[in-house]
């Protein structure tokens, strides 16, 4: 599967206002963890597990779709298979 980039790594960074436990942010600062780094990542790995999300919705969609389809007109292999087995019983 062709995969596109999920956003633009190179765009500029701007600042937001986050609200977060003020004992979380002093204990991650104490660590020595970059929230604007750990934040971005947390939002990238959601960004990529919704987008497969979606994905997999759409393979769902369009296999049933497919089988509706075959339920309702039968499978090509079966229509060749069907004539060409009526061909060999005109020929005998």
């Amino acid at each position: 599967m062709v995969s596109r980039q999920l956003y633009d790594k190179t765009a500029q960074k701007r600042p937001v206002n986050l609200t977060l436990n003020s004992d979380l942010v002093a204990k991650a600062r104490e660590a020595g963890l970059n929230l604007s780094a750990l934040a971005e990542g947390r939002i990238v790995q959601e960004l990529e597990r919704l987008r497969d999300q979606e994905w997999k919705q759409l393979l769902t969609d369009e296999a049933a779709a497919h089988d509706a389809y075959l339920i309702e007109y039968g499978c090509m292999a079966d229509l060749l298979r069907e004539e060409t087995e009526d061909r060999a019983d005109d020929a005998d």
